[in-house]
């Protein structure tokens, strides 16, 4: 079975990307934020939703493999350490595992993506005002790890696309 990881800062591409892939493999996506949104009809209190959201994810995950199931990820995780805890949780098997880190080169183009998202946020993009975006990211150990393809959301999505569809089919 193949697992597909897209992973990285918001607002740089995953879901996008991972849709994407969704329709050209015929493959489902099981979203973080999909998770936090339903979650947050109940629950206020981020850091609770952000636990839950990832416990659910890992186990839904973990069913997927154990069903021999291809599954396509998308979480933010942009932070090294909380990655390595999340990942811990699954047994990834005989899985292919593809792993994709998000990003975006220019951060002025980031800025403005994150400037329309502040206009109507969905729960899960709960920060109020640039100051605290670049507050939040500016704490975080954000690289690509060693397995990792960068798709960089700078470039057009053909050519993100393309290079997906080459990592994963050799």
């Amino acid at each position: 079975m193949n697992i597909y990881i897209f992973r990285g800062k918001s607002a740089t591409g995953k879901t996008t990307l991972s849709n994407i892939l969704s329709r050209n493999i015929n493959v489902p996506v099981l979203r973080k934020d999909d998770i936090f949104d339903e979650l947050h009809k109940h629950e206020k209190d981020i850091s609770v939703l952000n636990a839950a959201s990832y416990d659910i994810l890992a186990r839904q995950i973990q069913t997927c493999i154990d069903n021999g199931a291809d599954i396509i990820v998308d979480i933010a995780l942009q932070h090294t350490p909380s990655l390595n805890i999340f990942l811990n949780k699954i047994d990834f098997k005989n899985s292919a595992v593809y792993r994709f880190f998000c990003d975006c080169s220019d951060y002025e183009i980031w800025l403005d993506r994150w400037r329309k998202r502040l206009k109507s946020p969905l729960p899960n993009q709960y920060f109020k005002s640039i100051n605290e975006i670049k507050e939040h990211y500016g704490r975080c150990e954000i690289a690509p790890l060693q397995d990792e393809i960068i798709l960089d959301s700078v470039l057009p999505i053909n050519k993100l696309t393309n290079k997906i569809m080459r990592c994963i089919h050799g």
